[in-house]
């Protein structure tokens, strides 16, 4: 099924949430504002905003994060890190094509993963949770009916009988943005 939200509305709901959780204004959450430097939130206020979303938008948000599922990807950790602990280019490159969406100044080569984690903004979480919609089940398990629609409630539902529609978990999208970033960049992945 095609996903029934707009990158936008997401992002908005996004803004709401941590506004909430932040106790700050929505205008406050501008689409370049760090969630960490530049808005203050803790590793709480992260939970908490995860269980926001997941409650608001029926999904599950990853538990882990790029660089570990680069890491099951490539079979250790060897490649992603340099003899100082900073990301290595393949690192920096497979997180820039990651569903986050990161730019080539917000993660670089040599940056440590506190301060890759550190970048983040709600754009970044808002284009994940969007692709996390583009991973809807291909038809309805109830009726086969091949649309999505948004419920009055805020989530995805079949477009013909209404149902809650569950998409693939944050994780399992994660691992496959991170097989295709690797794939796209030739690098060989392990078998098994």
């Amino acid at each position: 099924m095609q996903n029934p939200f707009e990158t936008e509305q997401i992002h908005d709901i996004v803004r709401e949430g941590l506004a909430q959780v932040l106790g700050s204004g929505v205008d406050e959450i501008t689409a370049d504002a760090t969630l960490v430097a530049d808005l203050g939130a803790e590793s709480l206020d992260l939970v908490e905003f995860r269980f926001e979303m997941e409650t608001k938008l029926g999904v599950a948000l990853p538990k882990s994060n790029v660089l570990d599922q680069l890491a099951v990807a490539l079979g250790g950790s060897e490649r992603l890190y340099d003899e100082r602990g900073g990301i290595s280019e393949l690192a920096a490159e497979v997180l820039r094509r990651s569903a986050f969406g990161y730019s080539e100044e917000q993660v670089h080569a040599g940056m440590r993963p506190y301060e890759v984690a550190g970048a983040a903004t709600s754009a970044h979480w808002a284009a994940f949770t969007h692709r996390i919609f583009d991973h809807l089940p291909e038809v309805c398990t109830e009726c086969a009916a091949d649309k999505a629609q948004i419920a009055p409630s805020g989530k995805a539902q079949c477009a013909g009988c209404g149902v809650a529609l569950e998409p693939a978990g944050g994780d399992e999208v994660m691992a496959d943005g991170v097989r295709a970033a690797l794939e796209a960049l030739g690098h060989a992945q392990p078998v098994g």
